[in-house]
C-alpha cells in the first residue's frame, strides 16, 4: 500500500513544479504528468501552471492536452 503524498502548505508546490521545469527546459508537460512525478493532485497543479503561464514565467504549448514548459 502506498502512502499518501505529505500535505503541503499554500505557496510550498509552486517552487517544486518550477524546478521540476527548470531541470527539464525542453521538454512541455501536462498537469497529469506533473502530477504524477510530484505526487499531488493534477488540478493544483493546473492552477499553478495556469497563474505561472499568466505571469509569464511558464509557457503553455499546447490546448488539449494543455502542455507547460519553463519560459525562456
Amino acid at each position: 500500500m502506498s502512502t499518501p503524498p505529505q500535505r503541503l502548505t499554500y505557496g510550498q508546490l509552486t517552487p517544486l513544479v518550477l524546478a521540476h521545469l527548470r531541470v527539464h527546459p525542453d521538454a512541455a508537460f501536462t498537469p497529469w504528468e506533473l502530477a504524477r512525478v510530484l505526487g499531488h493532485s493534477h488540478g493544483t497543479i493546473r492552477r499553478i501552471l495556469t497563474r505561472l503561464s499568466a505571469a509569464g514565467t511558464v509557457d503553455q504549448i499546447g490546448e488539449r492536452p494543455a502542455r507547460f514548459r519553463h519560459h525562456r
